[in-house]
């Protein structure tokens, strides 16, 4: 089942909630390759970021920081299907929702995502 439209929720906060989407698909005979993926897009207030270049003196607030995890379990019977979603829906809930429910989860989360200055991003890499 591809859909765009949301599979579950789970909300964080007033304004914050993790989206599951269905991304199963058949992929031998009966077994199916169950695929959800949650999404949750944090607001970053206070937080601005400088422009660089000719523009150095003017900020802007950056945009929401987005979190995305896939969660997959091969080899599912049909009859199966549902109860895997729930259960990969309850593992999340119980390992990652404390993490993400933290109010410095989507600071902390932004600024360990964001591109060192120092590192040089490089198609191919050089080996020794």
């Amino acid at each position: 089942m591809n859909s765009s439209a949301s599979y579950y929720e789970l909300i964080i906060s007033g304004n914050s909630i993790v989206r599951f989407f269905d991304h199963s698909s058949i992929y031998f005979g009966d077994y199916h390759h169950v695929r959800l993926v949650a999404t949750c897009e944090f607001e970053l207030s206070g937080c601005q970021k400088a422009i660089p270049a000719n523009h150095a003196n003017e900020e802007t607030l950056l945009g929401p920081a987005v979190y995305t995890r896939t969660l997959e379990r091969m080899a599912v019977p049909s009859a199966s299907v549902e109860e895997a979603k729930r259960a990969l829906i309850e593992d999340f809930r119980k390992n990652t929702f404390p993490y993400l429910s933290s109010p410095d989860f989507p600071l902390k989360m932004a600024f360990k995502n964001a591109p060192d200055k120092n590192s040089v991003n490089r198609k191919y890499q050089a080996s020794l």
